[in-house]
């Protein structure tokens, strides 16, 4: 064999003319083929076997580990199938967790798949101190947080657990509902330790108001979502509406007031009607306390910018002509009210060729519906604008509001069909 070299490459010689260097190179590409073999069976018995997707049991892995002991995957997967056997073997599968670790420290899914094994144990320390070596290595993955928080809350380490909580939240806010619920079990309905989880998160404030309010915690879920910028609880229109209707519902009706008033922009000392002149565009992801239309059979309902009684809009009714006219909540607005106050509440009507048996009316109802106030029925004929007005005391009992509506009740059961067309402007409501 001779070996030449140049500056810039090196030509290997070899003299295969002897029966004995050819032999000992046979056996060695054997023996290089072989552990090359070898090198691609284990590969891919232990890229099968560790692959999550494929579903194995415990008896599929004890072979294939005891060839490859010193593979950490397969240990790992053999210690989490070996866990989750019916009858399994706690002391079995920690063995091959312990052993997967050893062989490879730094993978925190293997520390998980201890943490468990030690908890099912009994021993929660350990499973602890697992867990934490997993968060070490994996800092920003929040299953790993909200795993550890879920243990401390067990272990009773209620406020240990709130850190690793908000960690887990700030990457994942649908995680929000769950710690909350466990955090405020654990800590005898704490509600500063459920808010300090949601700090500096929107959403997660979002949905801490909505938690407090189903726990019958109105006045602080408010002073949540108040402490929400603006443009956060607009951007989340249907979980704010959603708050709002929780707090009518709760009979909190100020306090839903006030917080509206913030999120349309308006001034929380304005008239106790919204938009009498229908000036502003209708609310329509935020319309509790604005006007509401709905669809009817009777009349066609619209805002109109060609007959105001002042300003440029006015609400216009148009009746199809068919007979007993009903006209119920297609249009209305709930009004917020002192119980026992006294109201003085006044609008202007115009007509055009308005022809009914009987006219509609404004009428006031408390939150079951029922009347408490009705004006004169709106009368026949053709007519410039004319001013309508009722007073009313507001009910001792429920929910702090009313609704005004434009109501048509038809006396019996089949009356002459109603026609024409009907103004509505300037609602005004005032405290006597």
């Amino acid at each position: 064999m001779s070996i030449l070299s140049s500056r810039s490459f090196v030509v290997i010689e070899l003299n295969l003319t002897k029966l004995n260097s050819r032999v000992l190179l046979g056996l060695l590409a054997i023996a290089m083929c072989s552990l090359l073999a070898m090198l691609i069976v284990s590969r891919f018995v232990v890229g099968t076997l560790a692959d999550r997707r494929l579903a194995v049991t415990r008896g599929m892995l004890k072979i294939p580990v005891a060839y490859l002991p010193g593979s950490a995957r397969l240990n790992a997967r053999l210690a989490a199938a070996e866990f989750s056997e019916s009858d399994r073997d706690l002391a079995s599968a920690k063995l091959y967790a312990e052993r997967a670790v050893n062989l490879s420290p730094f993978d925190h899914r293997f520390w998980l798949t201890l943490a468990s094994i030690e908890e099912a144990t009994g021993d929660r320390r350990a499973a602890e101190a697992a867990l934490r070596t997993a968060s070490e290595l994996a800092p920003n993955y929040w299953s790993v947080h909200y795993r550890l928080g879920n243990l401390l809350v067990r272990e009773g380490k209620v406020a240990e657990s709130l850190a690793e909580f908000r960690k887990a939240i700030a990457a994942n806010d649908t995680l929000t509902p769950g710690a909350l619920d466990l955090v405020w079990q654990a800590s005898t309905e704490d509600v500063n330790a459920i808010r300090s989880l949601c700090e500096n998160n929107p959403k997660a404030k979002l949905a801490l108001a909505q938690f407090l309010l189903g726990k019958s915690k109105p006045v602080e879920a408010a002073e949540v979502f108040n402490s929400i910028d603006r443009a956060s609880r607009i951007s989340a229109a249907t979980d704010s509406s959603t708050l709002m209707n929780g707090l009518i519902a709760a009979g909190k009706m100020e306090t839903a007031r006030d917080l509206w008033s913030d999120l349309v922009g308006v001034d929380r000392g304005a008239a106790l009607i919204w938009n009498g002149g229908f000036e502003s565009d209708i609310q329509r992801s935020f319309s509790q306390f604005d006007w509401s239309f709905n669809r009817s059979e009777y009349a066609v309902l619209s805002i109109d910018p060609a007959s105001p009684h002042s300003g440029s809009r006015s609400l216009k009714i148009e009746f199809a002509g068919r007979d007993t006219t009903t006209l119920d909540n297609e249009i209305k607005q709930l009004v917020a009210v002192t119980p026992g106050a006294r109201y003085v509440l006044e609008c202007y009507f115009k007509t055009e060729g308005f022809e009914a048996p009987e006219g509609p009316r404004v009428v006031v109802t408390d939150d079951a519906s029922t009347w408490i106030a009705a004006s004169e029925a709106v009368p026949a004929g053709s007519s410039d604008w004319r001013r309508l007005s009722l007073e009313f005391v507001a009910p001792q009992t429920g929910k702090g509001a009313v609704v005004i509506s434009i109501k048509r009740k038809p006396k019996f059961s089949y009356d002459e069909p109603t026609r024409g067309t009907v103004w509505f402007d300037d609602f005004l409501m005032k405290q006597v």
